[in-house]
């Protein structure tokens, strides 16, 4: 009796192993297939990252309106996701910002996990010689006070877009 309970969890454990692997193959076809229905789109670094402030002076009482752009200044069609920039929203530290001491602020905002790769629906596409902005708010993140900050992008090894020029501004009362 106990020879054939043995047995039979050996089999049970053996189809279980069969069905998982043929589960995993297929999802490995599924996930080259995903990459082919995208094309022959580049994935490329040559994607770069623009800040700008929407207002000349922000003021504290306001929103601290930013404007990401990703900028496209090749000929060809290149995508990137938007794991880890403001496209996907204020979900991540996609920023580094100091201020005039040269302190680090602090991000206040959520953190997510994400699945990697990233999903064909989290690309965006851009055609060449164009460009994609999104803007946000800076207090909604980070601990912002009255003051000077230097903003940069940080988020190349994710996205895929290339960190531009930092971006001064002075935020009054």
């Amino acid at each position: 009796m106990k020879k054939y309970i043995i047995n039979t969890a050996l089999l049970v454990a053996v189809i279980g192993l069969t069905v998982q692997c043929q589960q995993r193959r297929s999802n490995g076809s599924a996930a080259s297939e995903t990459k082919e229905n995208i094309g022959n789109l580049s994935e490329d670094t040559a994607l770069y990252a623009t800040l700008e402030s929407v207002e000349a002076t922000p003021s504290l009482q306001d929103s601290v309106l930013i404007r990401f752009t990703v900028n496209n200044p090749t000929q060809d069609t290149l995508r990137f996701t938007t794991y880890h920039t403001p496209f996907e929203g204020s979900i991540s530290k996609f920023l580094t910002i100091k201020d005039s001491a040269g302190n680090g602020v602090d991000y206040i905002g959520p953190m997510v996990k994400r699945v990697m790769p990233p999903p064909a629906d989290t690309y965006h596409i851009i055609a060449p010689d164009q460009k994609e902005s999104v803007t946000f708010d800076l207090k909604k993140s980070y601990r912002i006070e009255v003051g000077t900050y230097t903003l940069q992008y940080n988020g190349e090894n994710i996205s895929g877009v290339m960190n531009g020029e930092a971006l001064t501004i002075t935020v009054t009362e």
